[in-house]
């Protein structure tokens, strides 16, 4: 059983039909998700999915994106939030100096008070990084004495951006990008992080997997970017599914 640990099932080409695509996940073997909020309406959106949904979760945040948009309403939206019971992280959070819609100042001021919200509640932090790997860790290392815990969501970093991450003991998550033929800097980094600390998602509904790329991305499609992390990592699909499965439940402290 494979466990999507980042899903957007009421986003973009999925809002929809994010119910048919989950239950298409659950007959393809994949019985549990974590759907992810970006801003305060969509993360009350996706507890209003995932309540009465066994197996699914919900992490609630500001996406760095669009944290410049928000006032000081949404922050305390989000805040009260993730007291819900279904509500299993904070995020997604972080840096994205890709995109650069939402100026550094903002986007670090944003990334700290995840962090201290996440220690509030004592859950842990999703992190969305994109070319901010080093900044990210500036940010996020006065909390790590404090006991701070986070994943690495949709890693496409080299191996050596892994450091410090893997040394404070984050998770890192692999998405369909381990498929693309060009992405060897994210196959070289699947191999080194340990596996106790490994996991899988979708970013459903974007970066589909191979045989699907280019198309619409759904949680189902998990399993396709399994079977190639075990290739990665010379184990079976089945070894993989159990694994990560097993991590996930942990990191999100649902066992």
């Amino acid at each position: 059983m494979h466990f999507d640990t980042h899903c957007h099932l009421t986003l973009g080409e999925l809002a929809p039909e994010g119910a048919e695509a989950w239950a298409r996940a659950i007959e393809a073997g994949v019985p549990f998700g974590l759907v992810v909020g970006i801003d305060a309406p969509t993360s009350r959106g996706v507890i209003e999915f995932v309540e009465g949904r066994p197996g699914l979760f919900a992490a609630v945040g500001l996406h760095p994106n669009d944290c410049a948009q928000a006032g000081a309403e949404e922050f305390r939206v989000i805040e009260e939030l993730s007291l819900h019971p279904k509500v299993v992280a904070i995020g997604e959070t972080g840096l994205d100096f890709y995109r650069d819609t939402s100026p550094r100042e903002a986007q670090e001021a944003s990334l700290r008070w995840h962090a201290e919200l996440a220690l509030r509640r004592g859950k842990p932090l999703v992190l969305h990084i994109r070319e901010a790997y080093a900044g990210t860790a500036a940010v996020l290392e006065p909390f790590i004495a404090r006991g701070l815990r986070a994943v690495l969501h949709c890693f496409g970093g080299n191996p050596e951006d892994l450091e410090p991450f893997v040394a404070w003991g984050f998770y890192v998550s692999i998405s369909g990008i381990v498929t693309y033929p060009k992405a060897d800097n994210v196959r070289a980094a699947a191999r080194l992080v340990p596996l106790e600390r490994l996991l899988i998602e979708t970013d459903a509904p974007w970066l589909a997997p191979a045989p699907f790329r280019g198309k619409r991305n759904e949680p189902a499609f998990v399993v396709h970017t399994a079977a190639k992390l075990a290739e990665v990592r010379g184990m079976t699909p089945a070894a993989v599914a159990e694994q990560t499965t097993a991590n996930a439940r942990r990191f999100f402290a649902l066992d």
